[in-house]
């Protein structure tokens, strides 16, 4: 492996100057690795730009640090970053776009599911001028419920923040250096990517279509709780709208029970109704109102533990070992 991709002077960023940075986050992934890595490094070396793969280990209980650190000793592009232990795949984008080096980053899943190949069909889209540019699946090779919450829940997210994420839009992108500068201002601890991408780019962001494959091996770490995190995330760090929903849906359930009184003491007054109607009814009133108080100190309790996270000024992450040739 020639180590001209990664010659000449230290730049202003503290290590090589790089042209390309792939960032790839990993978390149990011993089984694509090798070939991702041959891919990547196949699809990246003709193009004659330096680059560098950075692979963010999130704390993975398998082999995978091992194989990573035994391409970094053969590869002098290969830079790892390891965390003491699992802080979701949010936290490794933000050290990859924290350690990353170059012009242009590039976010792409270890699975396997976008094709390393398709890296300068983004690149090439973004020197025109963007700031990002997204992959956006042709096809997506995802089950049916997947697919379909996926939709439902960026239109849904999009009618409540403004803030629109194609819903066809992987986790494949490509950022340009000023844009990451940017985004590395910010430090929330309950960060979205996508939603923040999208919120700082407005207007500034482009879409090319890729391929999109299934899972060459291993199985998806997102589970449906995981998923409704990252929609909570989403939703409290960029809208208001729940904490306003559940303030006007109190005020109509107030209005709606001050009209159910009235009408059933008048239906008592003007009417013989039997005696346990009232009580079901009473029962069926309390019932809803309970979950109604219970949907709104849940509303606020999202957006308090959010604030809880924030003052406690921890780490978004911490790393336990960072594999370099000499880089900071």
């Amino acid at each position: 492996m020639n180590d001209d991709r990664l010659e000449d002077a230290q730049d202003s960023r503290g290590g090589r100057p790089v042209q390309l940075s792939v960032v790839v986050p990993v978390f149990n992934e011993r089984d694509n690795i090798d070939q991702l890595h041959d891919r990547l490094d196949g699809a990246l070396r003709p193009r004659g730009r330096t680059y560098e793969l950075l692979f963010i280990d999130d704390g993975s209980t398998d082999d995978s640090f091992d194989k990573l650190e035994a391409l970094h000793e053969r590869d002098p592009a290969v830079r790892v970053v390891r965390f003491v232990r699992n802080f979701g795949q949010q936290k490794a984008v933000a050290a990859g776009l924290r350690y990353a080096r170059g012009d242009v980053v590039v976010l792409i899943d270890a699975d396997l599911q976008t094709l390393p190949e398709e890296i300068p069909k983004l690149t090439d889209k973004l020197a025109e001028g963007y700031d990002i540019v997204y992959g956006i699946r042709e096809r997506r090779e995802d089950p049916l419920l997947r697919k379909l919450g996926s939709w439902c829940m960026s239109h849904l997210l999009y009618r409540m923040t403004g803030i629109d994420v194609p819903d066809s839009a992987s986790g494949f992108i490509a950022l340009d250096r000023r844009f990451v500068d940017s985004i590395n201002l910010f430090n929330e601890k309950s960060s979205y990517f996508s939603g923040l991408f999208a919120w700082l780019s407005y207007g500034r962001w482009a879409a090319v279509p890729v391929s999109h494959q299934a899972r060459q091996a291993g199985r998806s770490n997102y589970t449906i709780p995981k998923l409704i995190g990252l929609a909570l995330n989403f939703v409290c760090n960029f809208s208001e709208m729940p904490l306003r929903f559940a303030t006007y849906l109190g005020g109509g359930f107030v209005i709606l029970g001050t009209l159910g009184l009235i009408a059933c003491l008048a239906a008592h007054v003007l009417a013989s109704a039997p005696s346990w109607a009232g009580l079901w009814a009473l029962a069926a009133a309390m019932a809803l109102f309970s979950g109604v108080q219970l949907l709104a100190i849940g509303v606020v309790g999202e957006y308090l533990g959010r604030v809880y996270t924030e003052v406690k000024q921890r780490p978004a992450f911490v790393v336990r070992d960072i594999l370099d040739h000499g880089g900071d």
